[in-house]
This record gives structure tokens, C-alpha cells and sequence, in this order.
């Protein structure tokens, strides 16, 4: 299955893109020179995990142990391209394009998929738009 995930930056906070509720979303340093962490949205908005109570001790180790005090957002969405047939959305195609992803750039923030995960010999995603790293095309 071939993916394409265009990211958008989130400008301020009455940006619409706040309100996306099925693809991913990643936060990066201020200069979009490094991912933080890249995460899933899939019946939840971006603001939602922007916000929730999990993401708590992640803001505070990010400042503790990197200085990093300002991020910057950006959102991915997701079109799938299949053989002969339009494949439907998720929650497992969502967080399979996710943990491909984390496994390769490997961003501070995620734990989950970065050593190990089941991989699936068929997936390659092509990231575009404000996707920030020099490596845009990734395969299992």
C-alpha cells in the first residue's frame, strides 16, 4: 500500500487545521529542524492531544531535560493509494503509517516503535508539504 501524508503547519491558535481529526500530527522544534514526536488522530482532534492529560509529563521532560520551551505543530494528512480498489481508513492502517514513521526518524518524544514493531512489507509512505526532514520517502 502506498501512503501520502501532506503535512501543513499549524499557524496560530484559531487555525482550523487545530480541529483535524483523522490523519497525524508531529511537534517539532521552532525551526522544524527536528521532530519531537509524531502521534495519530483518528476520532480526536489535534487540539485534543495537544491537550490531554498524557501529554502533561511529555511538555514537562521536554523542557527539563532538552530546554526546549516553544514547539512548533504540523498535521498530516493521509491518502491512500491501493492497486485496484480505493482502501478505506482505520484505526489500524492510521497507527501502522504512525509506527513506520516513528521507527525511522526515531523523534525524542516516542517511546512506542522506535526499537520494535510488526511490519507490514507492503507499506511505503511519502511525506511532502511542510514536512520538515531531508528524508521523505519511507519503506518497510
Amino acid at each position: 500500500m502506498d501512503v501520502s501524508v501532506k503535512w501543513k503547519a499549524i499557524g496560530d491558535l484559531d487555525d482550523p487545521k487545530w480541529r483535524s481529526t483523522l490523519g497525524l500530527y508531529a511537534y517539532a522544534t521552532p525551526r522544524l529542524n527536528e521532530i519531537l514526536y509524531i502521534g495519530k488522530i483518528y476520532g480526536c482532534t489535534v487540539r485534543q492531544r495537544w491537550n490531554a492529560a498524557d501529554k502533561v509529563s511529555f511538555w514537562r521532560q521536554l523542557e527539563r531535560d532538552r530546554g526546549i520551551f516553544e514547539h512548533a505543530v504540523i498535521v498530516g494528512e493521509i491518502t491512500l493509494f491501493g492497486d485496484s480498489y480505493v482502501p478505506r481508513f482505520s484505526r489500524q492502517k492510521v497507527a501502522e503509517i504512525e509506527s513506520l514513521l516513528i521507527s525511522h526518524v526515531q523523534p525524542w518524544g516516542n517511546i512506542a516503535c522506535r526499537n520494535s514493531r510488526t511490519k507490514r512489507r507492503d507499506l511505503t509512505v511519502k511525506c511532502s508539504g511542510a514536512w520538515p526532514l531531508s528524508q521523505k520517502t519511507f519503506s518497510d
